[in-house]
């Protein structure tokens, strides 16, 4: 279902060192001071982590600049969603088609109907702009509440995903608050994800998490695994009002976050210079990696260009299976888009790695379409 199975990679390619393109995870490894962290930290797996987090909320509160009492962490941005669905029961829920397939899997596991929001390819990039005579693309306010009411129309949670997985689009600001309003009129609180905000641009990098003070629907998560590059630990938290926290944590084991994953967090969020150095490097690998693919010239691929740190890459002949393979067998790993619901065509998604592992994946691109 989702990338980074390194276990079943090997066990089909024979291999055992891969470049992992098909999990979209920082590749430059966390902040330096974590490695020392962790290793001062396994003294503590002796004893109960604290159920509470306070240090790690404290953290997440200085950094983020939210309230201790807005915040509540769980072992990564998956079990959250899990908690979030079974706490709130909702009846009938939105999900925009393609998208993470843990928000279907939580609403089916409490027998929740799901109605569908068609997006395809293009993300939030379809219901973006003001010019009604083009189209769904300049949807005016009044059509664009049409619109949703109709997707709407009973439904007591909308998830919503900003950065896109797995197109990449970003929701603008001025259409997110149109949501807001609307769902707030309606009846239907918003599990708005944020997981790969960090990777955003300064210019395009902000937070649903500022419109929290006046949105008591509202419950925006983070992740801490995917940008401080912490997948095996399982790090991530959920902004809400205090009494919606409250009502969420009766869902919540209090053990989830173990103390590992908790003080590298701690560690992580205190490195001030990190983020701007990743995004300083991914910007270099993304650069290079669409530079090289438009010189490249492929007749059977498109590359749907992103700001973040992964891309649709459609693949336009039959060739899908034959060139996921191919790149298996060379040690690259790429995520098969086939079971995203809602894409139609034939779609790879492609991380952005550093420079070496882009003219990597360059190289073979170019030996396998000649």
């Amino acid at each position: 279902m989702h990338g980074g199975n390194l276990r079943k990679a090997q066990e089909v390619y024979g291999l055992t060192n891969f470049i992992d393109l098909s999990a979209n995870i920082n590749p430059f490894g966390p902040p330096r001071d974590v490695w020392d962290s962790l290793q001062k930290s396994l003294q503590e797996i002796t004893s109960y982590p604290d159920p509470e987090s306070i240090a790690l909320r404290t953290a997440l509160s200085q950094r983020l600049d939210q309230p201790m009492a807005e915040i509540m962490v769980g072992n990564g941005a998956g079990e959250l969603i899990f908690t979030i669905v079974n706490a709130l029961k909702p009846r009938k829920v939105a999900i925009p088609l393609p998208t993470f397939s843990e928000y279907e899997r939580a609403a089916r596991s409490i027998g929740a109907e799901v109605c569908y929001i068609p997006l395809g390819a293009e993300g939030w990039r379809k219901f973006q702009g003001s010019n009604p005579e083009d189209g769904p693309e300049g949807l005016d306010v009044s059509e664009f509440n049409r619109l949703w009411k109709g997707y709407l129309e009973g439904c007591e949670l909308l998830f919503l995903c900003s950065p896109h997985n797995p197109t990449g689009s970003v929701l603008e600001a001025e259409r997110f608050e149109q949501l807001l309003k609307l769902t707030r009129a309606i009846g239907c609180n918003i599990l708005f994800d944020e997981s790969f905000l960090d990777f955003l641009p300064d210019e395009l990098r902000k937070s649903a998490r500022t419109y929290l003070a006046g949105n008591k629907h509202l419950i925006v998560l983070y992740s801490l695994t995917k940008f401080y590059s912490l997948p095996g630990l399982r790090l991530g938290a959920a902004f809400a009002s205090p009494a919606m926290l409250r009502q969420f944590e009766q869902y919540r084991d209090p053990w989830s976050v173990n103390v590992l994953a908790q003080n590298a967090g701690i560690t992580a969020l205190r490195d001030r210079k990190y983020g701007r150095e990743v995004r300083e490097k991914l910007q270099e690998s993304r650069a290079y990696f669409y530079r090289e693919f438009e010189l490249c010239g492929f007749k059977h691929l498109r590359l749907l260009a992103t700001a973040v740190n992964f891309s649709l890459l459609e693949i336009l002949d039959s060739s899908t299976p034959e060139l996921i393979r191919h790149l298996g067998s060379k040690g690259i790993l790429v995520r098969n888009c086939r079971n995203f619901a809602g894409l139609q065509g034939n779609y790879l998604r492609v991380a952005i790695k550093d420079i070496l592992a882009m003219q990597k994946l360059i190289t073979e691109l170019k030996a396998f379409y000649g």
